[in-house]
């Protein structure tokens, strides 16, 4: 794939494993790799209430592939991809190739039929789709991670798109998915898998594509445009208005010792606030009630 620079990962980027090489990059995570409850509850605002669990599934799918690939293998985590809102959540590089890793921590029966999800239903004993569509969700971030390397330079053939269920009772039913499917039983396996590839990297090349992740290259800003000759003279020309006609400044109109735009304000922080404190209530008590 050609040649590249010195590469060193940058200071803010983590490594957590002498074994298998990881970089953790969500800002919810500590220097120790762990969400403190105020991190888990600005990361679940943004994200929403399913954030959490998926951070879960991302750490027990490290540990099953810790435990199997070498230092060869670098897994990054939570990866924002520089020019897009796509938030990438695992990418693994081995000499194999490169995977994008999509955790689940969903239950149920499912099958994966094409491109499509579905659900088996009790009541009428058939499968139905299911939203949202994970498998779709998983084929769209390995694209946009394609088009990312590509928009960097770095073109690759194929990137496999992978799907992981860390809850022992899920069972997906295949049917020429288009994702791979991996259940909780089967990540070793998945691993060793990888390990008996056909070796298409190597070390230079993954680390190229590190890089180009976590050191992107932007894009060149456009030239400003030529100012029009005849901008200066007919600003110059244009009369002033005299200052008899401009209008005089309102005072401000003050309610106590604030201004009417301040109360405003005050009252839109208190408002946040609040909801602030209704999502810690709301966590606490679901980890009572289900924990």
């Amino acid at each position: 794939m050609g040649s590249r620079g010195d590469w060193s990962p940058p200071c803010n980027n983590r490594i957590i494993s002498l074994e298998m090489q990881i970089k953790e990059l969500s800002e919810y995570r500590d220097e120790e790799g762990l969400i403190t409850l105020e991190n888990r509850i600005r990361g679940t605002i943004k994200f929403g209430f399913g954030w959490y669990k998926e951070m879960q599934a991302q750490q027990r799918v490290t540990r099953k592939l810790q435990g199997v690939l070498d230092d060869e293998h670098m897994l990054l985590l939570n990866v924002p991809l520089v020019g897009t809102d796509v938030l990438a959540p695992m990418i693994l590089f081995s000499p194999q190739g490169v995977r994008l890793l999509y955790p689940s921590t969903i239950r149920g029966n499912l099958r994966a039929q094409d491109d499509e999800w579905l659900t088996y239903s009790s009541r009428t004993r058939q499968f139905k789709p299911k939203t949202p569509n994970l498998q779709f969700r998983a084929l769209a971030f390995a694209r946009g991670l394609l088009r990312y390397f590509e928009s960097q330079g770095h073109p690759l053939p194929e990137l496999q798109a992978v799907l992981l269920f860390t809850n022992p009772q899920t069972h997906v039913d295949t049917a020429s998915p288009q994702a791979r499917i991996v259940l909780s039983d089967a990540f070793e396996h998945f691993a060793a898998n990888i390990l008996e590839g056909q070796t298409i990297l190597d070390q230079d090349d993954v680390h190229m594509l590190v890089d180009s992740l976590l050191n992107p290259k932007l894009p060149e800003p456009e030239p400003e445009p030529e100012p029009d000759e005849g901008s200066q003279d007919s600003f110059e020309s244009e009369a002033l208005r005299p200052r008899e006609e401009r209008r005089d400044l309102k005072p401000l109109r003050r309610f106590g010792s604030f201004t009417r735009r301040q109360w405003i304000l005050i009252g839109i922080l208190g408002f946040f606030q609040l909801i602030l404190m209704v999502t810690i209530a709301f966590i606490v008590l679901g980890d009572v009630i289900f924990g």
